[in-house]
């Protein structure tokens, strides 16, 4: 009975080394060409834009927000959009220095490049330029 145990444990041992000698260990920062490939430009694009306003005054606030609101409510191309403020969260690796946040999702990158061209878009940076000391802003394909 035991000599059965051993030679199946050393079967289960040896069947499993097998098994991982012929896996491919793949990181979260491989991709193969072809899922690469099929994905860029493909993918839901998430626009992450961050406002640090000239000043806080309810005055700049409110025409700040009017105009973003007149611009991203009216263009199409937009999937989700969401308008934020900094959480009240306090951890070494948060920034919580800015006014607002605002972050769109569209289908594909084609889609956000059309929206950079909008004029509601260029309408916003027109009328709502002056309101803002420093803009950041970071783009992400989902994969």
């Amino acid at each position: 009975m035991k000599t059965r145990r051993n030679f199946i444990t050393k079967l289960g041992s040896l069947t499993a080394l097998f098994a991982l000698s012929s896996t491919r260990i793949v990181t979260g920062t491989e991709r193969t060409a072809t899922s690469f490939d099929s994905e860029v430009g493909n993918g839901k694009f998430i626009h992450v834009v961050f406002f640090w306003l000239v000043n806080d005054h309810k005055e700049t606030t409110t025409r700040f927000l009017g105009e973003l609101r007149k611009f991203i409510d009216n263009v199409d191309l937009i999937k989700t959009k969401h308008i934020g403020s900094p959480a009240d969260t306090n951890r070494e690796v948060i920034d919580s220095t800015y006014s607002y946040s605002l972050i769109l999702s569209f289908d594909s990158e084609k889609e956000q490049e059309l929206y950079q061209e909008h004029h509601l878009h260029k309408a916003f940076i027109e009328n709502a330029s002056s309101l803002w000391e420093k803009v950041l802003v970071y783009d992400s394909l989902e994969i």
